[in-house]
């Protein structure tokens, strides 16, 4: 089957939990910090919050939403929302939230090979307290263990664009996984794509990520903090400047102030789609899903680039990192009001 984007990336199952102030105290965190939890820790704490009924938690209402996530899982989700075709490489384990996340992605129309292991399948709770303020706990499980032989080939050589997530660079065995993946897809003329994923992931890995982008990558995302990591500077046109020599194309978002493609040496100002933004997790995620679903529906650089901006500001301006309207329907109505293509 032809795909528009077949992805890499860790299958973490998103929990977002409304929570009381006694329970950081309890499970020994501090509010509004992010971290990275042991199996054992987090499940102590998926017990405190969930009790037994783990995989009814998708059907639970109110104080608590659960979907199939991670980065790179949230993109394709949101080019098959815009009527693209996607696929996900990811590894899930064999327990409750590895069915649960097999299940979503079935719903979302994003093809996973649903093979389950031996492990956790991980997970990243996201705790919301009464003053809005949001702490993480990410546990990856099984989610970085990516081997070569979790590549669907078919899907990976019949694809217009892979997309790998640089989160993944955090294990070797993942790290193996995709530079073989970038081999197989330069060998059949598929395109490869790139997200930094954030500015701490650049300078755990800066050199991988510097060798693939000068040799491999046909199209590297960063926000501006991550571009200007990379390319050792100060200011986000010195970065473009820096990071255009090196990669034949680049999108640099930039929160507010819009975006910028850098595309076979043009620069093309993306403006933003002004809202109030409620949470921007998932901002970057979506922008990616939309620039590639346009780039390989035939649209034009320009609007491709509006459809990115567009998307991004309608995920930022509801909780969660995946939009759950009718992102569709919402852009015809724009284009009959000639503000979108």
């Amino acid at each position: 089957m032809k795909l528009d984007v077949y992805a890499f990336g860790s299958a973490l199952m998103d929990i977002q939990i409304y929570v009381k102030d006694s329970l950081f105290d309890e499970i020994g965190v501090d509010k509004g910090n992010m971290y990275l939890t042991e199996r054992d820790q987090q499940g102590e704490i998926l017990k405190k919050l969930l009790g037994n009924n783990i995989f009814e938690i998708d059907q639970t209402e109110g104080r608590l939403q659960a979907a199939a996530g991670g980065s790179a899982a949230n993109t394709v989700f949101g080019v098959s929302q815009l009527g693209g075709k996607a696929g996900l490489c990811g590894k899930v384990a064999d327990d409750s939230f590895g069915a649960l996340y097999i299940k979503h992605m079935n719903d979302s129309s994003v093809l996973f090979n649903g093979k389950k292991v031996g492990g956790m399948t991980g997970t990243c709770i996201v705790l919301i307290s009464d003053d809005a303020q949001r702490t993480m706990l990410t546990c990856l499980g099984v989610a970085s263990e990516i081997e070569y032989e979790d590549v669907d080939e078919d899907q990976l050589k019949q694809s217009k664009y892979i997309y790998l997530e640089g989160y993944l660079f955090d294990s070797e065995l993942a790290t193996q996984t995709l530079l073989r993946a970038v081999d197989a897809a330069k060998k059949n003329s598929v395109k490869i794509a790139l997200t930094a994923s954030d500015s701490f992931c650049v300078a755990r890995h800066k050199d991988i990520f510097l060798k693939l982008i000068k040799n491999d990558v046909d199209l590297l995302f960063a926000n501006a903090q991550e571009a200007q990591a990379l390319s050792d500077t100060k200011e986000n046109e010195e970065a473009i400047k820096a990071l255009s020599d090196m990669c034949k194309n680049i999108a640099i978002t930039d929160g507010d102030r819009g975006s910028i493609l850098s595309f076979d040496g043009q620069v093309t100002r993306i403006q933003p789609f002004i809202v109030s933004p409620l949470d921007t997790t998932g901002a970057g995620d979506s922008y990616a899903a939309g620039l590639l679903f346009g780039l390989t529906n035939g649209y034009s650089l320009q609007d491709s680039g509006n459809i990115a901006s567009f998307f991004a500001s309608r995920v930022v301006s509801q909780i969660g990192p995946r939009y759950s309207g009718d992102i569709k329907k919402e852009m015809l109505s724009l284009r009959l009001n000639k503000i979108m293509p």
